[in-house]
């Protein structure tokens, strides 16, 4: 067996830039933040987005401005199209430009045609670039991608700005504050120095990213002891569940994924007790 090769030495960290795809929306937030990942003369593409043509565009411009850029890959976070929907074309663009194969990583990998499984690490000329993470939750596929350096790209396990929607089956809400939990870790580790998110803004320091995390776990807990509660005292219909829950002024174009949440919150009590 090979041992895949450690970062070399002195090597400075990768490259990010992020572009975000003209899909704004109650749960999309400003849209959905394509990265590219540039290590040396070599890039990655996570989350291409939705099959917008001038943001396609705008990510293969970016991707291959610098002469002698090499596109090592896509990585997709999880099958929404709002983050995947773009990576089959992403791909056969970006392989007509190198003259062969470009690998596109998800781990469902019907989600696109001639996906494979991503590997635990991304490999370049300067050895490793980034650890991919398993953090179901929001999806069962989700991962993220920790880059050398400490920055991690995130998908939809945490959002900048809101909180991401769980939709049961796929979306599990146990399996999600298991995943919080292994951010939380990781951040207290000292191995996370920012996250940066699928949607809305990143947070920019250690600091920030565990309170963010630390936030998302006080939520959630918050409300699954208020969907109990309510439940307790017997109110079981939706529309009840969510004036109790979510207040009377509830926005309409939020109630879909308020109701989502309060689904997979009913799920996780019913599992858990």
């Amino acid at each position: 067996m090979t041992e895949q090769p450690l970062r070399a030495a002195g090597a400075p960290a990768p490259e990010i830039t992020c572009l975000v795809a003209p899909n704004p929306g109650p749960l999309t937030l400003q849209g959905t933040c394509t990265y590219i990942v540039r290590d040396g003369d070599q890039v990655w593409i996570v989350d291409p987005g939705p099959r917008d043509a001038a943001h396609l565009e705008a990510i293969l411009d970016a991707a291959l401005m610098a002469r002698g850029a090499r596109a090592a890959g896509i990585l997709l976070t999880h099958r929404h199209d709002d983050h995947a929907a773009g990576a089959g074309t992403l791909r056969r663009r970006l392989s007509g430009t190198a003259r062969r194969d470009v690998p596109l990583w998800a781990v469902d990998t019907a989600a696109v045609p001639g996906a494979i499984r991503p590997p635990g690490r991304l490999l370049g000329d300067r050895g490793t670039m980034g650890h991919v993470i398993h953090l179901p939750g929001h999806t069962a596929d989700s991962v993220a991608l920790l880059v050398e350096g400490g920055r991690l790209l995130v998908g939809d396990t945490l959002l900048g700005g809101s909180s991401t929607v769980i939709v049961p089956p796929d979306g599990d809400l146990t399996a999600y504050l298991q995943s919080l939990q292994v951010l939380r870790a990781l951040c207290l580790d000292g191995r996370i120095s920012a996250i940066l998110p699928g949607h809305g803004e990143p947070f920019e320091d250690p600091a920030a990213a565990l309170a963010a995390v630390e936030d998302a776990i006080s939520h959630r807990l918050a409300r699954i002891d208020a969907v109990r509660e309510a439940r307790a005292r017997g109110v079981l219909t939706m529309p009840r569940l969510l004036r109790e829950i979510y207040g009377p002024d509830l926005p309409a174009e939020l109630e879909e994924g308020a109701t989502w949440n309060i689904l997979a919150a009913t799920e996780h009590i019913r599992r858990t007790g």
